[in-house]
């Protein structure tokens, strides 16, 4: 695993859903504050979102996130959330992309188990509720090599939109398996996501707005991890039962997705190195803790007393909104330029 510098300028972050930056507030200290876009700012949005929250603060301690406060402004529908001690799957892929950041098969393999089997926990703590918004700024890879989720709150909003699926795709980065009819916010298209963040980090890039419907399947039959002794069959084949390759619900949930990648997994483990190394990256995409403000609106890490590791420089996602990296309507990063260090798999 390796870290290049790249600028540590704060800037605030946009996808889809809107636009987020990590604030101060009174009450509450350091929280994620996100602006939501138009779609999801409607009074019917609103109404579906605060029902969502409220019956979500029901759920068991687990890898969700819980929301803070939803707050309504004269034009605006904000989201307050904690601040996360990690980085986003956006911004590992930002990353990646960019490379400021290269992992190994062994790595990347431990990132994979952790997000898999977070997913797992997450949807046997829901019970028959899905999350309904597994999009790469939704899930966060903290400090310590856990996952957690947030964003759980805006499946009955999605869903009321009655959007199809290429357009829930471009503008939220939504994959959701194809029906007779609009596509279902459910736990199957839960499954669909998590096969899709998997996709993309194997493929170490945030995957392109033509690349679903159509496209991401070349892709997955041809995934690999980069790594002795991995199971490339039993890769493409799980990934082929996430995706719905075969026309048919291989795993009806997070948890039976989860059980069938732990069968992916060397037996006895590894040695713990390339989780140390996942942990050192997580650190160090945070940045130096005594670069942010109080009101910094770039990686939310909080301050570090572990040692920084020789040699690895921090990154901060901020120069990836630069000339190189432009934002697209869906909120994706598509470099133009830029050394793509991939975490392994095909070339996209």
């Amino acid at each position: 695993m390796t870290l290049r510098v790249v600028s540590e300028e704060p800037s605030a972050r946009q996808d889809g859903f809107g636009t987020r930056t990590v604030v101060q507030v009174p009450g509450l200290g350091r929280v994620e504050r996100l602006v939501l876009s138009p779609p999801l700012a409607t009074p019917a949005s609103e109404q579906a979102i605060r029902a969502r929250a409220a019956y979500l603060t029901g759920v068991a301690d687990g890898p969700l996130v819980q929301v803070l406060r939803i707050e309504r402004g004269n034009a605006s529908l904000s989201v307050l959330t904690p601040a996360l001690d990690g980085v986003t799957v956006s911004e590992l892929l930002a990353a990646l992309e960019f490379g400021a950041l290269t992992l190994s098969g062994e790595e990347l393999l431990e990132l994979l188990t952790s997000i898999v089997r977070a997913a797992g926990a997450l949807h046997a703590s829901l019970g028959t509720l899905c999350h309904g918004a597994l999009a790469p700024e939704h899930v966060a890879v903290m400090r310590d090599g856990s996952t957690r989720f947030t964003g759980a709150i805006f499946g009955d909003a999605i869903q009321a939109l009655q959007r199809n699926r290429e357009r829930l795709w471009h503008e939220f980065g939504l994959a959701l398996p194809a029906s007779a009819g609009m596509p279902r916010v459910d736990r199957r298209g839960d499954v669909m996501q998590l096969g899709m963040l998997v996709l993309g980090l194997i493929e170490g890039r945030s995957l392109g707005r033509n690349e679903f419907p159509m496209g991401f399947e070349e892709l997955a039959r041809a995934a690999s991890i980069d790594m002795p002794g991995s199971d490339v069959v039993g890769l493409r084949r799980w990934l082929a039962g996430t995706l719905h390759l075969n026309g048919r619900v291989v795993f009806d949930s997070a948890v039976a997705a989860a059980r069938a990648f732990e069968r992916l997994l060397p037996p006895g483990g590894g040695d713990g190195g390339a989780a140390l190394a996942l942990r050192t990256a997580v650190r160090q995409l945070c940045g130096h803790p005594d670069s942010r403000s109080g009101t910094s609106a770039g990686s939310s890490c909080e301050q570090s007393t572990s040692v920084q590791a020789p040699g690895l420089l921090p990154f901060r996602d901020a120069a990836l909104r630069s000339e190189a990296a432009p934002l697209f309507l869906d909120g994706s990063i598509h470099l133009r330029s830029g050394g793509g260090h991939r975490a392994g798999g095909v070339r996209g």
